[in-house]
């Protein structure tokens, strides 16, 4: 019996690999290809030669998307989109997911009721954008921040993991004179760093990529994120369809490896943010979505 549910673990574990190393290579070399592209000479991209390693490497793509007059305008406006979001986000989740952690929270199940029926159902676009503008919010970060600062699956992950916490913590910090407030910034916040780094990468991943709201809500083009600049290049009506000699090297760029490039710019600045939260990523999913 012994040796037959190790054989059957064996193969479990080779099973696993197998489909685990697939599912790497799905994502990784799409990506790596796409890096390629961005590096390789236009001639090369053109006659399909480009794999997943580069041919003829050079960074011409790279210096026209960042040639372009809105590109640096455009990480600007996303760096103070994503930093301003993430902490209004942050700062909103907290103090609703703290309170409803709270068994004796009067109407407590009747607020989770309502939190969990906006997951299923909402007002829509056009609801939304009139609430929106008859706030004064149009065209302005605030329309991009305010409206989305709760996201109700946040807020339940959070409230989970708050629910988690012994309570004998918070009340021996209380019998030590401290109020509900310092209580959760002096021992609660402390004890949730790792759901609290998992939210903030959700929140950092969604107002780094996010460029369908600015479409909508903001009409000056000087407060574009990059990512709506990236939109455009990609749908060929900005930069790409000019594609052609960069400087006065007279090197020929293609639209395939200017798409590339834009899209590579955008995309490694929030891959350098994952290591820095990657140790309490999967504990603090794992953990909010199963206690309590």
């Amino acid at each position: 019996m012994l040796y037959r549910r190790s054989l059957g673990f064996k193969w479990f574990m080779v099973i696993n690999s197998v489909i685990m190393l697939l599912l790497v290579a799905a994502i990784l070399i799409p990506f790596l290809h796409l890096l390629s592209v961005s590096l390789s000479n236009s001639s090369a991209v053109v006659g399909g030669k480009v794999g997943i390693w580069p041919k003829g490497f050079n960074l011409d793509a790279y210096v026209r998307v960042f040639q372009h007059p809105s590109i640096i305008v455009g990480f600007k406006n996303s760096i103070i989109q994503t930093v301003l979001g993430t902490a209004i986000g942050l700062f909103m989740l907290t103090i609703c997911a703290y309170p409803l952690s709270k068994r004796m929270l009067k109407g407590r199940k009747l607020l989770i009721l309502f939190i969990m029926f906006t997951m299923f159902f909402s007002g829509g676009l056009i609801p939304t954008y009139m609430l929106v503008k008859s706030l004064g919010l149009l065209d302005s970060i605030w329309a991009i921040v305010l409206p989305f600062s709760i996201t109700p699956y946040y807020l339940l992950l959070m409230m989970t993991y708050f629910g988690g916490i012994p309570e004998e913590i918070e009340e021996s910090a209380m019998l030590d004179g401290l109020g509900p407030f310092r209580t959760l910034v002096k021992i609660v916040l402390p004890l949730s760093k790792p759901i609290l780094a998992a939210i903030t990468l959700f929140l950092i991943v969604y107002y780094w990529n996010n460029w369908f709201n600015s479409m909508i809500y903001l009409n000056n083009t000087d407060k574009h994120p990059v990512m709506m600049i990236v939109r455009n290049i990609i749908a060929g009506s900005d930069l790409a369809g000019n594609a052609g000699s960069v400087g006065d090297t007279g090197s020929s760029i293609s639209s395939a490896s200017l798409k590339a490039a834009a899209i590579m710019s955008t995309t490694l600045p929030i891959m350098l943010v994952f290591p820095f939260t990657q140790k309490y990523f999967a504990k603090g999913v794992m953990l909010g979505s199963v206690k309590g």
